[in-house]
């Protein structure tokens, strides 16, 4: 019986290969249709539109509004510790939440759950991080 299919998959490896070889020649006579030429006409259009875009001299960065320096001092200097504590109580919770929720959870689930906690911890420690200089930015602009 092992032979016999051996038989049959070497007879339909060569089928294959004998259909691969006819296929081959007829493919290479078929042409692709050519695209339209009001589409070419609008694809050129475009494109030396965004190449024009692309080299446009671009605006001179405005200068950091009067005081801002000095607004964003004081609100990092506001910030920074508790930024610091919440960094640490959220690493010490790391540090115990895996034994606490391996008490009721699966292991897999409660590691599952530490890295989601992770996770969105140091999102919302790096989103509160990087608005303090637009929250400075905007007390400079109130202070005008």
């Amino acid at each position: 019986m092992t032979a016999l299919r051996e038989t049959e998959t070497e007879r339909e490896r060569d089928e294959r290969e004998q259909a691969h070889r006819e296929l081959g020649p007829r493919l290479a006579t078929l042409r692709a249709p050519e695209p339209s030429p009001a589409l070419v006409a609008r694809t050129l259009r475009l494109a030396q539109a965004e190449l024009r875009r692309a080299t446009a001299p671009r605006a001179a960065p405005q200068p950091l509004v009067a005081g801002f320096g000095r607004e964003l001092l004081r609100i990092f200097a506001v910030a920074l510790p508790a930024l610091a504590l919440a960094a640490a109580v959220n690493l010490a919770l790391l540090q115990r939440l895996p034994a606490w929720l391996g008490v009721w959870l699966p292991e897999p689930l409660a590691l599952a759950l530490t890295l989601a906690h992770a996770a969105g911890t140091l999102g919302w420690l790096a989103l509160t991080g990087f608005a303090l200089p637009v929250f400075a930015h905007r007390r400079a602009l109130a202070r005008l």
